[in-house]
């Protein structure tokens, strides 16, 4: 037998090594794929709730609003954001400091902007207009409560004052 002429002889050696290639790449897709789709946890869902929300009143341009938790479940108010609109304006962050309303539960939320840096206790305005107007009787306001952790909407009212 000629060694040297059996190792010269390399007629099959494209196709194995492109056949060992093409399931080395098969098996890291699969992996890739698999830890992606079954790595993930299971997410949270958001707080499902029925709430009703009524106008309570103006005071010195402060809207205040009644917040009653109808039914489902508990609402924590430190892990939610409650955001404001007034006529169509822009939305603006509300101060919702209430803790966790549960059913039965009836809760008053003085409409403050929780963005104003000059004076954290500015109420919510009508941005609509400009410049910018307290808040008057006759005013629609929507009101949205949004589960920060899924950035789920839990309720979404809008409230003639």
């Amino acid at each position: 037998m000629d060694f040297k002429k059996l190792f010269m002889n390399n007629k099959a050696v494209s196709p194995v090594i492109g056949v060992i290639l093409m399931v080395a790449i098969t098996v890291i897709l699969a992996a890739a794929i698999g830890s992606s789709v079954f790595g993930q946890g299971t997410a949270q869902p958001a707080p499902q709730a029925n709430l009703n929300i009524e106008a309570d009143g103006i005071t010195d341009g402060l809207a205040t609003i009644k917040i009653e938790h109808l039914g489902g479940d508990p609402i924590n108010f430190s892990k939610s954001k409650v955001v404001a609109s007034v006529n169509g304006g822009n939305s603006q962050t509300v101060a919702a400091d209430l803790g966790t309303i549960s059913i039965g539960d009836i809760k008053k939320l003085a409409l403050r902007n929780a963005e104003s840096t000059a004076d954290p206790k500015a109420p919510i305005v009508d941005n609509s207009v400009n410049p910018a107007d307290a808040v008057a009787y006759g005013d629609i306001i929507n009101i949205k409560v949004i589960d920060e952790a899924t950035n789920q909407l839990i309720c979404d009212r809008d409230i003639r004052f």
